[in-house]
């Protein structure tokens, strides 16, 4: 990237990228770039020349002073604004980064996590497996575009790895001279304005984005001209907003915030309603307690809908006669009373929301955290807290909106790293244009994977568990095991009690303490039972018993939403070259089918038994054939977003104005 070009960082200019639609054959012509750009070997050559730069300058830096390190970084950085990221220099600064965080963090960089480093200033996502000190890699292309004057944003999945990240490498940020700024939930408007002044800023994808969703509200033009012509009139719109511009992104755990969490949009949302809009709300839920099933709606729990019949459509226009001017026209009432039979029948406790001091909080399905602030649109909501009994809140009109993937394409320079990118490489380059680059691991994996094993009920996979973990104990290893909801999870660990195993339990329930529980995970004869809490982020080191033991063993009891996120759990054992297992147990019990393939494949284990190799080979192919469903589903939802965020700018756009 040319830095010489880069527009200034201030909030007169606010620059951001502006992503031009492209035509059939410009689209070909990507996908053509992104077959080249995605082979593993693309820039394997390079990767290897930079890293003997990087050695060859390191003897000097060993023998000056910090003073005379920072003061060469500090014109690197000057020759950087001109150059842009030209590799001879790069590797230079590198050797200094890495040699003062030997002497200020007691860490110094291995070669992959040169490499790594280097990647992410190409703008491309570096695939780091679990373990290898993606934390550390990031201050390399950070400290680096922040010395070249780029305002630096720093994301991360959740507040907690937020605070960690930028607290473990606030020294060596600080001994370059470089300011940081901290954003979590809590953090006040004045905090959020200070910290994005900063060289520096960590902060969660959603706080980034609501945060710009905010400034965009603010603004009469969005214009760039139109701007900067506003800002010689009065600077009164300057002091009130908080970001400047959309310059230097490096997202952690970059697949889970460009693809888990991109299916449906950030929404700035106010409250609407009034006493009149809450008795067609109480109404509607009380009418869906009329419609019977198979007659006035169809269900399919294991798709989660709910369809209206003809017939029930004719019922519900019957029973809303006399009921007021809400219910007469028949899209409104079929939308609310629909909405409250998901509510009754679809939508569960402990899996989709938790209810806590009487308030209904969801509960992501992908990470398995509460989405603080977070509610449902359209009546869904409060038809959930008439379920729960809780106190009926107004309902919620959008203000503003945008998608992940439309507001992260507007970065000038966006870059990320994660242990498993691989599976969704196309959608990252079609969407962001990012490519994805594998990085050799520091040591030799030891990772054992165990055979899996499919059982016919719930009981049965957790007899199996219970088995598996007394014996471990008595070797004095320690398990993890993973499950999808927070309804597994207690059902597990209900079993677990019988068993008379200890063990400790990590749910949305739970998320306070969540670091110092996966922490401990390997401590000898320690068990852990998790939901996908424990895929991402905390470290796990190993107590020496354990180490010499054989390491963390890891049990996956469910298949989550996507086999990456399998992967991701498999990842919390044998890091950085330590021993550690992995196995699946996994159960048929309560397992929606949904494909034909899945349904005979199913049908042809049971035929020739779980008990014999080939039925569980079928058994795992049905499961996994759902799993593909399901991320073929989610891969939808995705694109549906990001289309209809485009055609709605596009309106905009026409009339006049923009997001």
């Amino acid at each position: 990237m040319g830095c010489a070009s880069h527009p200034p960082a201030d909030y007169r200019h606010r620059p951001e990228r502006v992503r031009p639609q492209l035509g059939w054959l410009q689209r070909l012509g990507q996908r053509l770039q992104g077959l080249l750009e995605q082979s593993p070997r693309r820039l394997h050559g390079r990767q290897q020349r930079f890293v003997r730069q990087v050695a060859l300058f390191a003897r000097a830096t060993e023998v000056e002073d910090d003073d005379s390190l920072i003061e060469q970084a500090r014109l690197l950085g000057e020759r950087l604004r001109v150059t842009g990221f030209d590799d001879a220099q790069v590797a230079q600064l590198f050797a200094i980064i890495r040699e003062l965080s030997g002497r200020t963090l007691g860490m110094r960089h291995f070669d992959s996590q040169l490499v790594g480093g280097w990647i992410l200033l190409q703008g491309r996502a570096a695939e780091m497996k679990t373990g290898e000190g993606k934390t550390l890699t990031a201050v390399l292309p950070v400290i680096t575009a922040a010395l070249a004057g780029l305002p630096v944003h720093v994301i991360t999945v959740n507040d907690y790895l937020t605070e960690r990240d930028a607290m473990e490498m606030q020294p060596l940020y600080l001994r370059f001279g470089l300011s940081l700024g901290l954003i979590t939930h809590a953090a006040t408007p004045v905090q959020r304005r200070q910290a994005y002044g900063c060289d520096i800023v960590y902060v969660t994808g959603k706080e980034l984005v609501f945060d710009y969703l905010r400034d965009r509200m603010k603004m009469p033009q969005t214009h760039p001209l139109r701007l900067q012509v506003e800002s010689l009139k009065s600077t009164r719109l300057e002091k009130q907003l908080q970001l400047r511009g959309l310059h230097f992104a490096l997202v952690d755990e970059v697949d889970s915030v460009l693809i888990d969490e991109s299916r449906t949009p950030l929404i700035i949302s106010g409250t609407q309603g009034n006493a009149e809009e809450q008795a067609f709300i109480e109404t509607g839920y009380q009418l869906s307690f009329q419609l019977g099933e198979g007659t006035d709606f169809n269900l399919d729990r294991d798709r989660r809908s709910v369809d209206l019949t003809e017939q029930g459509c004719e019922t519900l226009r019957r029973l809303s006669i006399g009921l007021g001017p809400l219910f007469r026209g028949s899209i409104r009432r079929e939308e609310i009373v629909h909405k409250a039979l998901l509510a009754r029948l679809i939508y569960r406790v402990d899996q989709d929301y938790l209810v806590r001091e009487g308030k209904i909080e969801l509960i992501d399905p992908l990470s398995g955290r509460v989405m603080e602030g977070r509610s449902w649109e359209r009546g869904l909501h409060q038809m959930v807290e008439l379920k729960e009994a809780c106190e009926l809140t107004q309902q919620r009109v959008t203000l503003a909106r945008i998608s992940y993937q439309n507001f992260f394409r507007r970065y000038l320079h966006l870059c990320g790293m994660t242990g498993t990118a691989w599976e969704v490489r196309k959608e990252l380059w079609r969407v962001y244009g990012l490519a994805v680059t594998p990085v050799p691991t520091h040591k030799p994996s030891r990772r054992e994977t165990w055979p899996a094993r499919v059982f016919a009920t719930d009981a049965q996979r957790w007899a199996a568990v219970i088995e598996r973990c007394q014996q471990l104990i008595a070797e004095g290893r320690a398990v993890l095991i993973g499950t999808q909801s927070v309804a597994s999870s207690e059902c597990g660990s209900g079993y677990l009690r019988q068993a008379g195993i200890e063990h400790q339990l990590l749910s949305a329930k739970q998320d306070q303490g969540e670091a110092q529980i996966v922490a401990r995970a390997a401590e000898p004869g320690r068990i852990t039972l998790a939901t996908h809490m424990a895929g991402r982020g905390t470290d796990i080191k190993l107590d020496p018993v354990v180490e010499q033991a054989g390491g963390l063993h890891v049990i996956l009891t469910e298949h989550y939403e996507s086999g990456r996120v399998d992967r991701q759990l498999a990842g919390r054992c044998a890091r950085q070259g330590d021993p550690g297992s992995f196995e699946m147990m996994l159960t048929l019990e309560n397992q929606p089918l949904r494909t034909l393939k899945a349904k005979s494949l199913l049908t042809t284990a049971q035929s020739l038994g779980l008990t014999t190799a080939s039925g569980q080979r079928m058994a795992l192919s049905a499961l996994r054939t759902e799993q593909q469903y399901t991320e073929r589903q989610n891969y939808l939802a995705r694109q549906v977003t990001l289309e209809y965020d485009l055609r709605l700018n596009e309106l905009l756009a026409f009339s006049g104005s923009t997001d």
